[in-house]
């Protein structure tokens, strides 16, 4: 990748995965929360651990599975919502998702501390 490459080389489709890329910088380059530019962050994680009421960007997930799971279902926009649908099985009946991505998310899972074989979620609804 060159600075001549268009904006498209980075992965970025909507000002969504900008925001996203710009927050992940800010986290890499280890900057505090008040240093972020205003606007871009809008869930803050207290001690920076997600929980099961965060929305679903706070996973980092790929901006085409969280475009998959919020079409499915409007009520999928929490990480518990999301650890449900795993938990259930239900989210090889998306269209779209298959067997490596319900491995991605579970690596997901796992790397925002959640092992989603020890979680036991009930359901809400």
């Amino acid at each position: 990748m060159t600075p001549a490459c268009p904006v498209s080389c980075l992965g970025l489709r909507t000002v969504g995965d900008l925001v996203r890329l710009l927050e992940e910088a800010g986290r890499v380059a280890r900057l505090p929360d008040e240093e972020h530019p205003a606007g871009l962050v809008a869930h803050r994680h207290p001690s920076g651990v997600v929980s099961l009421d965060c929305p679903l960007e706070c996973l980092a997930l790929p901006g085409r599975t969280v475009n998959r799971l919020l079409y499915y279902r409007k009520s999928c926009r929490t990480v518990g919502d999301l650890l449900r649908l795993l938990q259930s099985g239900e989210l090889l009946s998306i269209h779209g998702i298959g067997v490596g991505t319900v491995a991605d998310i579970r690596r997901v899972f796992l790397r925002a501390g959640i092992n989603p074989d020890d979680w036991k979620v009930t359901d809400t609804t």
